[in-house]
């Protein structure tokens, strides 16, 4: 799965929710992105990352840690 950072940068957890498949009662916030990522099982390829805010970032890469099932891979 691809993410664009230009369009999280833009759109936020709107954008993530959607991309990603949240369910409807995802809470939008960092928290919420944590817990949603570490039950997710997929390989999540961030482009255009630098766009990116650096707590999102955090987030995925500590639930990539976290979780075995989540792969991360970003490019600028």
């Amino acid at each position: 799965m691809q993410l664009d950072g230009k369009l999280i940068e833009k759109e936020g957890h709107d954008y993530l929710m959607e991309a990603l498949d949240f369910p409807d009662y995802y809470g939008k916030n960092l928290d919420a992105l944590y817990d949603c990522l570490c039950e997710a099982s997929f390989e999540i390829e961030i482009v255009n990352a630098s766009c990116v805010d650096k707590d999102i970032i955090d987030t995925f890469k500590d639930a990539a840690v976290e979780n075995d099932f989540l792969k991360l891979k970003m490019f600028p």
